[in-house]
Order: C-alpha cells, then sequence, then structure tokens
C-alpha cells in the first residue's frame, strides 16, 4: 500500500505472473475536491514553514488531521475495502508516515511489516528509550552526557511524547468511526503490533541504542555503485 499527495494507491499480486507488468494490481482513488485542496493547501504550508526554518509542528498536526479524514474517506469505500478484503493476503506492508495505512491493515486483520522512511526520533515504535545515554532526535546532544545533558534529554523526551500523543490523536475520529468500541484500535498499541520494522538508516548513523528483535537497519537498501558525474 502507498499513499501519496491526496491519493493513495494499493498493489496487490496477480495471480499470474506472465508479465512483469501484470504481477501486481494497482488501485487509485482520489479525494473528494474540497478535501483534496484542503490537504494540498495544508502539505505546501508545512512545507513553506519547515524550509524557512520555522517551528511547524503545529502545521504538521493541522496536515495529519487532513490525513485523518483522507483517511475516513478511504475506510468508506467500501468497493475498495471489499477488493482488498477478497485478495486474501498473508501480509501486509506499511508505510509509517501516515497512520491510515496501520489502520487498513488492522482493518483487514492481517499482519504486518512497516517501514520507516526516516532515522529514529520521529516516529515512537515502542524501542526501550533510555535517556541516560540515548539522544532524543534533534537535542544536538550525543550518547555521553553529563548531568544537566541528562536532565534536557529528558525534557526533550517527555517533549516528544506528547507531540506524538497529539499527532495520533488526530486519528481518533477515524477510529471512532469506523471501528465499534469492542474492537476499537489504539493507534500507538498498533505501531508496536507490526511483525517487522525495517528501518532507512545504519548503525553508522546512529547512536548505539537497544533494539528489539524485530527492528532491522536497511539504510542504504536502494544505493547504486557510484558513477563519474558527466562533462
Amino acid at each position: 500500500m502507498r499513499g501519496k499527495g491526496g491519493h493513495q494507491s494499493f498493489k496487490t499480486p496477480g495471480s499470474q505472473l506472465k508479465k512483469k507488468e501484470n504481477a501486481y494490481q494497482v488501485i487509485s482513488w482520489l479525494l473528494p475536491e474540497n478535501h483534496e485542496k484542503e490537504l494540498k493547501k495544508q502539505f505546501d504550508f508545512y512545507i513553506e514553514e519547515a524550509l524557512h526554518g520555522r517551528e511547524a509542528f503545529g502545521t504538521f498536526v493541522k496536515l495529519m488531521e487532513q490525513l485523518g479524514i483522507q483517511c475516513s474517506d478511504l475506510l468508506r469505500r467500501s468497493d475498495i475495502m471489499d477488493s482488498l478484503k477478497n485478495e486474501n493476503f498473508d501480509l501486509v506492508f506499511v508505510e509509517a508516515f501516515d497512520f491510515c495505512s496501520f489502520l487498513i491493515a488492522e482493518k483487514l486483520g492481517k499482519p504486518f511489516v512497516s517501514i520507516l522512511p526516516s532515522p529514529f526520533g520521529s516516529v515512537d515504535l515502542g524501542l526501550p528509550n533510555p535517556v541516560s545515554y540515548v539522544p532524543v532526535f534533534h537535542s544536538l546532544l550525543t550518547d555521553h552526557m553529563d548531568f544537566w545533558g541528562r536532565v534536557k534529554n529528558f525534557l526533550m523526551f517527555l517533549d516528544f511524547f506528547l507531540r506524538q500523543w497529539r499527532i495520533q490523536s488526530t486519528f481518533d475520529n477515524t477510529i471512532k468511526e469506523h471501528f465499534s468500541e469492542d474492537s476499537r484500535p489504539v493507534l500507538s498499541h498498533l505501531l508496536k503490533k507490526a511483525e517487522l520494522w525495517f528501518v532507512n538508516s545504519d548503525f553508522a548513523l546512529e547512536f548505539a541504542r537497544p533494539l528489539l528483535p524485530n527492528t532491522v537497519y536497511v539504510g542504504g537498501l536502494m544505493a547504486r555503485p557510484v558513477k563519474p558525474v558527466p562533462q
């Protein structure tokens, strides 16, 4: 499953692998026009704020709220959801930026593997976070902290935790609408439910930290051998 902009695409395996281009089916859908415009507006504004180095968290939350609305629109599409159910997947691959993928996997009742496109610090995967030697993302600290460094790291960890809660809460209305009360998932629990986490980083780029058995570094997976720069 892939999501980008105002639409989301799903790749489903084909029954015959006669031709490479027929190895999977792509199902695309578009948001209602008013939602599409609002999502693009919030996305463009967030990028502008971030590129100018301004505090963009409030803008990011508004963007995530639009993704929550997009998710509700998708889950209402019984034709798409029924098509996905009929495929009877063994395993679902999801991408961690848009939490809608986790809700779809839960709706299908299938195990899933998640891909984190950024280094640690953007999403809480449920990993241990000993603040005494694991610096919080953007803290500018190292794994050798004095007392005041650890105090700063602890306070930044609390801030990170609260921000994660605020971001995940943007999908609360979507969860309430599409899941019955007795089977209503908690988004933070769904993130911890992944069979595997593929993290786009490398041991050479991260400070030493505890990892769970289902966490795998795959940084540089798409790298290709270096070629001379054209004249």
